[in-house]
């Protein structure tokens, strides 16, 4: 099955996001990276919407269009196109000028699968659901098969107008441009290019065409007659003139589910138009989200009203002869688990009694009995469970502190709430100093001193806070014997000193006695000196 759903893998954070809003999980993780199961995934989009690193995306064709400039080729534009373009007339300018032979509504497509809707609703007592979502047959075959029979078996308008076009204008390519990815799915055998609007904006941004420039073109005929309400809520059972006794509007996967899943109980006669998107394909996966549902649908209405003044040729449906027909058939995977495997795997996640099951749907399934079997299956990893995860950090936790070598306590008010091993052993049978000890570690003594039996102990604490007040933990690192040899060296660097003044005094007093001396020696050579330079003066004078 062609992959349409991509994750851009180093944006993809743990979060678990996609797969607590995917609406059947078909989202597999390996090593904290999803991935979309792509022939589990029913396109609805939703993931790509929620995930708020933006990790999700889907398979963009723009660069196809290439293929087709300069060549014939039909449009087909949803309803919802007037909803998503600020100036829809100028892009059907645009189209024609890059090529297209003719852009048409798919709103004609529409007109003709409400009449063939008409046709089969009619005379029969018997409950239906609208097809033209195609997340909502995906949703049914490979989910609910149980509702085939309920489904109406015809094409969507986007296949029933490419049909149409290629009878009536000739066998040319067809693309389609619509707000739905799933489009993408349901068209591969009638379609040759599905495009939603964002890539046609992406590709006209990148062509540096200035489309405000464009002179504005209509859509080509003939027109629909009440097809293009088709994207707004209701807007299927306002082209089958439905009552509101007998018609349902459900939007949305869950909401859908829901009824899926309670079909039988509805009772007969009733009409359901389903769709995948909350507000009709005008809130579609791949249509603008900077305007609300609201100014969309003031837009369709007001195009409506333009487009009414036109005069030109209007669809016959009933004039027209095409196969519109299809089938739906249950592609459900069929998968038996043993009791006993999944048993074994909420064991090993800790689950191993029905009250540890918490089923709080964290890891985005709604419960311990569906991750496990999404374990064995492959699609989940055990530490997707928040409880296990927590727990095997937490018994990591405590066997680290269990074996923490120096002293762990924990305390709220003064009190003792918890002693790691090491501290039983210090602390026994010493509940009285252990009370003193948390005292003066509240005072900030920092290293603590303690004298037991006449042996001196010396602790440097390390303390923090619990959260949530729950208390406080001291660490107290035995440094009794750095102490001890701290202490030593400062006597040892005393004693040097000491001794060392005493060999600078003694040096000083040597040095005074041999300075003693030599003035003596001095003084006396002095002297005789004196009496020799006598003698010889007076010899001189002779």
């Amino acid at each position: 099955m062609k992959k349409l759903i991509l994750t851009q893998e180093i944006s993809c954070q743990y979060c678990y996001k996609c797969l607590r809003n995917c609406p059947v999980k078909s989202i597999m993780f390996n090593k904290g990276k999803s991935y979309v199961i792509d022939d589990e995934c029913v396109l609805c989009g939703v993931c790509i919407e929620v995930c708020p690193q933006k990790a999700r995306t889907y398979v963009k064709s723009t660069h196809l269009l290439e293929n087709f400039k300069g060549k014939p080729f039909l449009v087909s534009i949803a309803p919802s196109f007037f909803a998503h373009f600020d100036e829809p007339f100028k892009v059907i300018t645009f189209l024609k000028n890059f090529g297209a032979a003719v852009v048409q509504e798919t709103a004609v497509g529409a007109d003709i699968v409400s009449y063939y809707y008409k046709k089969f609703i009619q005379g029969k007592n018997k409950t239906v659901i609208t097809t033209a979502c195609p997340v909502v047959f995906e949703l049914a075959e490979k989910y609910y098969p149980d509702v085939i029979p309920y489904l109406i078996p015809f094409l969507s308008p986007m296949n029933a107008h490419a049909l149409f076009m290629k009878k009536y204008f000739g066998d040319f390519p067809v693309i389609y441009l619509g707000p739905c990815i799933a489009k993408k799915r349901d068209g591969e055998n009638y379609v040759d290019l599905v495009l939603t609007y964002e890539e046609l904006s992406l590709y006209m941004e990148r062509s540096g065409i200035n489309i405000t420039e464009l002179e504005e073109s209509l859509p080509t005929p003939p027109y629909p007659e009440r097809g293009r309400i088709y994207p707004v809520s209701g807007g299927i059972n306002s082209t089958l003139d439905g009552s509101w006794e007998n018609y349902l509007v459900v939007e949305g996967i869950e909401n859908i589910i829901k009824v899926f899943e309670n079909i039988s109980s509805y009772g007969e006669g009733f009409v359901i138009e389903a769709s995948s998107c909350f507000g009709g394909c005008i809130n579609g996966p791949a249509i603008r989200k900077d305007i609300g549902i609201l100014e969309k649908r003031k837009r369709i209405l007001s195009y409506m009203e333009k487009l009414k003044e036109i005069n030109g040729e209007i669809i016959k449906p009933e004039l027209i002869n095409l196969d519109l027909k299809r089938n739906f058939s249950s592609q459900k995977k069929i998968i038996e688990i043993p009791e006993e495997r999944i048993r074994k795997v909420l064991r090993e996640m800790g689950k191993d009694n029905p009250k540890k099951e918490l089923n709080c749907g964290a890891c985005g399934y709604p419960s311990c009995r569906d991750k496990a079997i999404a374990v064995i299956l492959g699609k989940a990893e055990k530490e997707m469970c928040i409880t296990y995860l927590i727990d095997k950090v937490s018994s990591v936790s405590s066997a680290i502190i269990e074996e923490f070598p120096n002293i762990v306590i924990i305390y709220k008010d003064g009190k003792p709430i918890y002693l790691n091993p090491a501290g039983e052993d210090f602390f026994l049978n010493k509940e009285a100093l252990l009370g003193f000890i948390i005292d003066e570690i509240e005072e900030g003594k920092n290293p603590l001193e303690i004298y037991i039996d006449n042996e001196e102990y010396y602790f440097f604490v390390k303390k923090f806070n619990l959260p949530d007040d729950n208390g406080k933990v001291a660490l107290l690192l035995d440094i009794t014997n750095e102490k001890k040899r701290e202490d030593e060296l400062n006597k040892l660097k005393k004693e040097s000193a000491e001794r060392i003044e005493e060999l600078i005094n003694r040096q000083m007093l040597l040095a005074q006695e041999i300075a003693s001396l030599l003035g003596e020696s001095i003084a006396e050579t002095k002297s005789h000196f004196a009496q020799f330079r006598k003698v010889l003066e007076e010899d001189a004078h002779l």
